[in-house]
């Protein structure tokens, strides 16, 4: 292993809170998509899932990876000579698009991001249970504990009453749905992750995540064919927002990916990302600061960003320190 995969290994928990930094502030463009872009959750899912194909015209042309790792007519572990673990994470790619079409769905049902990381946070539960059920992995007890303290804090950042009244039983179901196709994903990414570093060393993550990205791609073709849904010119009529926000998903997901290829466990690594309501919070304090202290004026959107971060201040700080400890708690 060389320096920079030592280092990565030895500082997974950083990389890990990479991906809620950067969904997070999708999380913030999203709210504004759904509101005047995207005609519904196909939209949306179509949309994020084709975006994911952007990596291949990059990433093939900067990684030592050669089309005999691809395809290899000589090994009898292949379906149409493509090795059976790529296909594993194709295969995760493709529940992943999934999971996001009721991300999409639950915020076409409710169009508030924090309401949708108080059921985000179920990942804790599912992310363990799959990994337990699918490939019998069990965590040491400081593990177990680490984890309920970040999810009892991360509940109590997200929940109050105002966001209560909103919850109902269609609305749980959709993010149940996301939940558990997301935490699914993950775990089917986590073992072909372990079972390729056994056969291609190195190249492994990368040869990973691009199929993992390739598998993204062709679930979003697969519901627009299925729908019948042309995506292309709402496209070329937003598309640079879209190269943004499509760009700091990618970033998020390249950091969840790589997480999950080096972490102790893929359940860590949900737990980490219940850390984006954190995230939201500090990003919407700084667009106050910015418009009030530095603009000198505050518009509509920002008022109700204002009543919603500000109030409660001091739980949402206790929460935080909560999550904190938890973190620390898995990590020592």
């Amino acid at each position: 292993m060389d320096n920079t995969a030592a280092f990565l290994a030895n500082h997974w928990i950083l990389i890990a809170f990479m991906a809620p930094l950067f969904w997070s502030l999708v999380n913030i463009i999203d709210v504004y998509f759904v509101d005047g872009i995207y005609k519904d959750e196909l939209d949306g899912s179509i949309i994020s899932g084709l975006f994911q194909i952007i990596p291949w015209f990059i990433l093939i042309f900067l990684v030592d990876i050669r089309l005999v790792d691809i395809f290899n007519p000589q090994d009898p572990n292949t379906f149409f000579f493509i090795d059976n673990t790529l296909l594993l994470s194709l295969f995760g790619g493709i529940v992943y698009v999934l999971g996001i079409y009721f991300y999409f769905k639950a915020l076409f049902n409710s169009n508030d991001a924090p309401l949708l990381q108080i059921l985000a946070n179920m990942a804790v539960i599912a992310v363990p249970l799959f990994s337990f059920l699918l490939f019998r992995e069990q965590l040491p007890l400081s593990g177990y504990t680490g984890m309920l303290i970040t999810f009892c804090g991360a509940t109590v950042l997200s929940f109050n009453p105002h966001l209560r009244k909103k919850l109902s039983g269609k609305y749980f179901k959709i993010m149940l749905g996301a939940v558990l196709l997301m935490s699914l994903s993950m775990v089917i990414e986590n073992h072909a992750y372990g079972l390729l570093e056994n056969s291609y060393g190195a190249r492994s993550f990368w040869l990973g995540f691009l199929f993992f990205s390739l598998g993204a791609f062709l679930g979003a073709l697969l519901l627009a064919i299925y729908a019948k849904r042309n995506p292309l010119p709402t496209i070329r009529k937003y598309y640079g927002i879209f190269f943004i926000g499509e760009g700091l998903y990618f970033l998020g997901n390249f950091a969840s990916q790589k997480a999950i290829s080096i972490a102790p466990s893929v359940s860590y690594v949900a737990l980490i990302e219940t850390f984006g309501p954190v995230f939201i919070m500090a990003y919407s304090l700084l667009i106050i600061f910015f418009s009030s202290f530095l603009l000198h004026k505050k518009t509509a959107a920002v008022k109700r960003i204002y009543s919603e971060q500000i109030g409660g201040i001091w739980v949402k700080v206790l929460a935080t320190v909560i999550m904190a400890v938890g973190v620390y708690v898995i990590s020592s």
